[in-house]
This record gives structure tokens, C-alpha cells and sequence, in this order.
């Protein structure tokens, strides 16, 4: 800390003071700590760290490595490939980067822009609205047409514009700008086009509607005509024309956030490897990106030795009141002295957390991202503050209690929850929802005290520092369907119904020893399980299913008691044993977790079919 011993020991007796309540026994050896001085020095080890991971977040957002971007883009742009390219450039350098990929006719991405539907866009030249900025990417070649597939030149190898002359030229006047459809109308007339033309209002979707039921013909670029055409239709190569068309990207041009620019030049350095790009090397070289960084970077997971809670405070209240002054009335405190902390912040930071301006001050990306995570950091402090001053009663305090989302869990929680509220009044019970492995490693890292995690088959370690106690049977017998589907009015489904319906599930790398038991065990029952994709998590699985996706196994538990949206219904054979288990520590030192634990463990049963029974005086 690059303190002096006596300055040390003022900052703890200060601290001692502020809280009421001794941290520190001193004697001639030394200093030992209390019972609330190690609870405050574990919490706050804790807090500490999600502090410097918010920095981390906040820095990253600042110097344009963070944040969320939607793209808007048309269909041109994904059919070659040109967003997904760009997703995966960002994927692998600036993983704090999400991508929402788009696809805009109408409005037309660069409107989307300018009406704030997207940060980025990427269309074909247009005239630009005030305030957007474009660049040419790369050039799209329309040398292709769309026709029907019973058109009577459909069995063409390449056709021409005499060959097409007999038939109306559709195009709708959603996809391209004036300038554009201007062009390329001359453009058609000079090699000779004499096809009446049919203008319709609205964007592609309508032009191939009409073309496929044998109404006319149109252009299209190759990059689009290499992927499957519009159903009802084929593409086919017209000869002796080409035009050429500019792909931009379009952005704000008062843009500020940093993340914005960092895509930009991700998506210039992906169209510069195109055969038909039009990207040129920036004037001086390689370009620099822009961000609100004042200073280098400090090393990860480290905090600023001058940084002060109430600096947060300042800047938390900042983000939800419309001035600088309302802030410091609310906050009790002078304007000029709100000013100083809150520049005392950003220099300690080393990153821009506020725009200011004539009219006020708006946060920066950073500055949102810091304002987000204070708030919950600055109430765990506070929490810690209350919880360390009564850190010397028996069995009081908090407990915080993570578990899985199922029908089982739920009954289990609330009966532990009652029976706590009787016995021990003095305990906070908090529940967090987590999946399995991320309960043990919580766990560990003391940010839960207890677990109700599902029992893995396949794991069977207990090596790892956790006690893990069996609490109910809950197997994987049943499948979970939506509610508007005709199995879910069933009692029993026969395994051949469930051939034809997507089989969605999580992936195999959460747990790759139970995902082969459960689609063996669904093999055996006479199940052919059809995966199309999978997912994270069992609450995305389960959603999908209320919306008719596809259908997922479902536990003994919902049998009567599903998902909202979603129905469980018996399959027949088919059942993989599986169940409820309670995680702690196998030192837990403090009074109040291990009363909670006991209360947990005296819901000990073999079966879900009946509620436990709630014991004498609850």
C-alpha cells in the first residue's frame, strides 16, 4: 500500500470507529483479527474484486474493446457473407464486443442509423441523410436475374436482355436510393433493355413474391445469386451486362463511442481481403483507433490507490439525475466539490467518464458501464457495513443460497424458507439462480453459502473442498412440449412421436459424460433424437420450447408443474435417474450458513411425488 505503519493504523481506527465495532484484537505480539474483522476482511476481498472488474469493464469500454453494436445490413451485404465475417474478426480480437446482425429493407439500414435503429450500417450508395457519414466497402456486380421456375426461359444456361424483352422488368423502389435505381435504369436502357417495367412499393420480399408466380424478372448481384434463390424461383447469368454497384458503410457522424469506431475499421479490414474492395490504405498508414483512453491502461484486476467510494457515489448519482447541480444537492454536497471528485475519478482512472458540454453533461460508454456496476457495488458495501456491526451475534446475518430452476428446487426453497422465517428470524436468505458447475465454483469463492444443484450422474468428485448431501429423486423421465402442440394433451407419448420434432438441448461441453447418457438412454427407449442446435443454458432451452421450437427432456417434477408456456408429458422407456443435492463447504465456519444447511438436510427424501413434511411448530 505505500504506507507508513503509523498511517496504516490510523486508517484502521478510523474505520473501527466509523462501523462500531472492533476489527483488530492488539496485544504486545501483534494484531490478530476478530470474528467481524475477518467477516469484513472476506466480504470485502470480494467487493474489491467486482470493483476491479468493473474498472476492467469501464476501461474496456473506454478504449473501444466493449460494448454492443447493432449492424444494420441488407440482403446483399448477408448474403455474402460480409456480417458474419465481421462478427468473427470482432470474435477474435475484442471478445467484449456483441454484434446484433439485422436486416433491414425498410426502413433501409442507412434510415435505420439516422432514426437510431442501428449504430452501423452497410447498404448501397444512397444519398445520406444530415448528420450520417459513409465510406465505400466494396463493389457488388449485378450480372444475374431472377425468374420463375416455370418461366419459359428457366431452362436457360444464360439468357439476354432481348431473350427477357417480352417480359416485365420488376423492382421494388424499397432496396436502393433514387440515385441508384436512376442508374441503373440508364444503364439498362443503353444495353438495350426495351421490358416494361413494373415499380412496386415495398422492399424485395414483394418483387420476388411476384415473380415467382410467373410475373416478370429481375436483377440481382452475384454474390447474392451464389446462395439458394427465393423459393418459386432460379437465378440464371445474363450476358453482356454488368453493373456495378458501391456496398458503404454508414454511421453517425457525431459518433463518439469509441466501440463504434473499432467496428468500423474491423469492417474496412475485413472488406480490404475482397477482390472488388474499395478500401484504400489510410493516409500515414496503419489507422489509429479512436478511444477516450488519457493514459496507458492499468494492469488488469487492479484498483487505483486514490480511489474513493464516495467518488462512485458521485458518479452513480450523476447517471440518474438530469444535472450536475440536482446530483449535488441530492448528494449534500457543493457543485464545485461534486465537479472535483468526480474529475478526481477520472484521473484516477485514466479514461473520460463524462462529456461536457454548454448544456450539461451525458456519460460516456465508459461512464455508463462504471455507473451500472457502482450501484451494486456500492450496496454491497454499504450491506458489509451493516453486516460487519453485527458480526458477533450466534446465528444472525445473511445467507445467500444459489440454486437450479426447477419445479423441485422451487418446493424445496420454499419449505426451507418458511421453516427459517420460524426458527431463525435473524437470517436473510437471499437466492441466486445458477446452473451446477457455476455453484461450485461460487461456491469456493465464497459468493454463495449453500447450493441446490442438480446431482450429475456423472460426476462423482468430491475432492474439491464441497460437502454434497443427496436431498430428492428427481429423474429425467418426461418431455417437455409446448403447450399449443397435440402431444401435450397426451398422458404417455410413444418414442416414434417424437422422431419428426427438433430435439433441442445444452450443449455437449457443459457436462460431455451426461449429454451421451441422456441421448443414449432416449436411443434405448426408442427415441431418434433430432439436433438441430444446441444452447447454454436449460432456461433458453425451455423458452424455445414454450415458443413450438422444438420439444427438450423433462424432469419427473414438471409432470403437472412445467415451465410457463410448456407441458410435461411421460415418454415411454424412457427414464435417466438424476436429482436434487445440497453444496457446502466442508469447513463452514459460520453459525448461520450451517443452520440453514440443517434445515435443508432435514427435507431428506428419496421421492418428488409428495411434499415433505413440515416438522412440528412450523
Amino acid at each position: 500500500m505505500h504506507l507508513a505503519q503509523p498511517a496504516l493504523s490510523r486508517r484502521v481506527h478510523a474505520l473501527e470507529r466509523e462501523l462500531g465495532v472492533d476489527l483488530l484484537t492488539r496485544h504486545a505480539k501483534g494484531v490478530e483479527l476478530t470474528a467481524a474483522g475477518a467477516a469484513f476482511a472476506r466480504a470485502g476481498a470480494r467487493i474489491l474484486q467486482g470493483l476491479a472488474g468493473a474498472l476492467d469493464s469501464a476501461e474496456a469500454t473506454a478504449a473501444g474493446h466493449r460494448g454492443h453494436i447493432v449492424l444494420a445490413v441488407t440482403r446483399a451485404a448477408a448474403a455474402r457473407g460480409f456480417p458474419i465475417d465481421v462478427q468473427d474478426a470482432l470474435r477474435s480480437s475484442y471478445p467484449g464486443i456483441t454484434l446484433s446482425i439485422r436486416d433491414f429493407e425498410q426502413p433501409t439500414p442507412a434510415d435505420a442509423v439516422s432514426q437510431d435503429h442501428a449504430d452501423v450500417a452497410v447498404c448501397t450508395e444512397s444519398e445520406l441523410r444530415p448528420g450520417l457519414e459513409s465510406e465505400p466497402l466494396w463493389v457488388e456486380t449485378l450480372d444475374q436475374v431472377i425468374v420463375s421456375r416455370h418461366h419459359p426461359l428457366a431452362t436457360r444456361s444464360a439468357v439476354t436482355l432481348e431473350d427477357l424483352s417480352a417480359f416485365p422488368f420488376v423492382f421494388a423502389r424499397g432496396t436502393a436510393s433514387a440515385a441508384v435505381q436512376s442508374r441503373v435504369a440508364q444503364a439498362l436502357r443503353r444495353a438495350g433493355m426495351r421490358s416494361p417495367v413494373i415499380a412496386l412499393d415495398g422492399d424485395l420480399r414483394a418483387a420476388h413474391l411476384m415473380i415467382a408466380t410467373e410475373h416478370g424478372w429481375t436483377l440481382i448481384s452475384r454474390a447474392r445469386a451464389a446462395h439458394a434463390p427465393p423459393e418459386g424461383t432460379l437465378t440464371l447469368p445474363i450476358e453482356s451486362l454488368a453493373l456495378h454497384v458501391d456496398m458503404t458503410a454508414v454511421w453517425r457522424r457525431n459518433e463518439r463511442r469509441a466501440v463504434v469506431h473499432t467496428v468500423l475499421q474491423r469492417m474496412r479490414e475485413v472488406a480490404r481481403h475482397y477482390p472488388e474492395s474499395r478500401i484504400r490504405p489510410p493516409p500515414g498508414g496503419r489507422q489509429r483507433s479512436r478511444n477516450l483512453l488519457f493514459r496507458a491502461p492499468r494492469p488488469t484486476g487492479t484498483l487505483p490507490a486514490d480511489l474513493q467510494l464516495r467518488q462512485l457515489r458521485a458518479l452513480l448519482t450523476v447517471s440518474t439525475l438530469p444535472s450536475i447541480g440536482r446530483a449535488a444537492t441530492r448528494l449534500g454536497i457543493a457543485q464545485p466539490v461534486l465537479s472535483r471528485r468526480l474529475r478526481a475519478l477520472e484521473h484516477a482512472l485514466g479514461f473520460t467518464l463524462l462529456e461536457r458540454s454548454a448544456r450539461g453533461v451525458a456519460l460516456t460508454g465508459a461512464g455508463r458501464s462504471l455507473a451500472t456496476d457502482a450501484g451494486a457495488i456500492l450496496d454491497d458495501a454499504d450491506h458489509l457495513v451493516r453486516e460487519v456491526s453485527r458480526a458477533r451475534r450466534v446465528v444472525e446475518g445473511r445467507c445467500v443460497i444459489g440454486t437450479v430452476a426447477t419445479t423441485a428446487a422451487t418446493g424445496l426453497l420454499a419449505q426451507v424458507t418458511a421453516r427459517c422465517g420460524v426458527r431463525y428470524p435473524d437470517i436473510q436468505l437471499r437466492v441466486e439462480e445458477l446452473t451446477t458447475p457455476t455453484q461450485r465454483t461460487a461456491l469456493l469463492a465464497a459468493r454463495i453459502d449453500v447450493g441446490l444443484a442438480h446431482q450429475f450422474p456423472t460426476i462423482r468428485s468430491r475432492t474439491d473442498g464441497i460437502l454434497a448431501t443427496r436431498l430428492v429423486d428427481d429423474p429425467l423421465d418426461s418431455a417437455l412440449v409446448s403447450a399449443s402442440s397435440p402431444l401435450a394433451r397426451r398422458r404417455e407419448i410413444a418414442p416414434g412421436d417424437l422422431t419428426n420434432a427438433p430435439f433441442m438441448f445444452m450443449d455437449r461441453s457443459y457436462d460431455p459424460a451426461f449429454y451421451d447418457r441422456v441421448l443414449a438412454a432416449l436411443t434405448s427407449a426408442g427415441v431418434q433424437p433430432r439436433i438441430e442446435a444446441t444452447y447454454d443454458d436449460r432456461a433458453t432451452v425451455w423458452a424455445l420450447v414454450a415458443q413450438a421450437k422444438g420439444w427438450t427432456v423433462g424432469f419427473h417434477s414438471q409432470l403437472g408443474h412445467a415451465t410457463v408456456g410448456a407441458v410435461a408429458v411421460r415418454i415411454a422407456g424412457f427414464k435417466v435417474p438424476f436429482g436434487l443435492e445440497l453444496l457446502t463447504r466442508r469447513r463452514e465456519s459460520s453459525p448461520h450458513v450451517r443452520a440453514v444447511a440443517s434445515l435443508f438436510r432435514a427435507l431428506r427424501k428419496s421421492s418428488v411425488d409428495s411434499d415433505p413434511p413440515l416438522p412440528a411448530g412450523t
